[in-house]
């Protein structure tokens, strides 16, 4: 748990070397965190994927913002998605039931979390998940 909180820091401290705005995903802790400048601006409680479809773990841009997004696998609506490096994965409003439940995505649980979240965060911010 120390290395990987030490990890976390190292990657952060990398992160706000080169950019203004940067997402943290905690796994353990089912949370979000939005950074500007150093500072805390918003959290959100989670539901990442669960046991046998995790999260990927790593870090990643926003590469496509999308109001009214559909899943092209699932076919579920997926407001205020934001998706990951291109990836078949990204953060967006979705049930969440206190725990891993997604197929991989990162569900925001509250659609004013998810809505204000999709407006603070510009594309090509950094996301580390871990």
């Amino acid at each position: 748990m120390k290395i990987t909180l030490l990890l976390l820091i190292a990657s952060w401290a990398a992160l706000q070397a080169s950019a203004s705005s940067a997402i943290i995903i905690n796994l353990a802790a089912q949370q979000l965190y939005l950074y500007q400048d150093s500072k805390v601006v918003f959290v959100a409680k989670l539901s990442t994927g669960r046991k046998h479809l995790p999260t990927p773990r790593g870090h990643y841009q926003i590469t496509q913002k999308e109001v009214h997004h559909s899943s092209s696998i699932y076919h579920v609506s997926m407001p205020y998605f934001m998706r990951l490096d291109e990836e078949a994965f990204g953060i967006h409003y979705g049930y969440n039931p206190g725990y891993p439940a997604s197929h991989g995505c990162i569900r925001v649980g509250s659609m004013p979390d998810a809505k204000m979240l999709f407006r603070m965060t510009p594309s090509g911010t950094s996301v580390i998940i871990d």
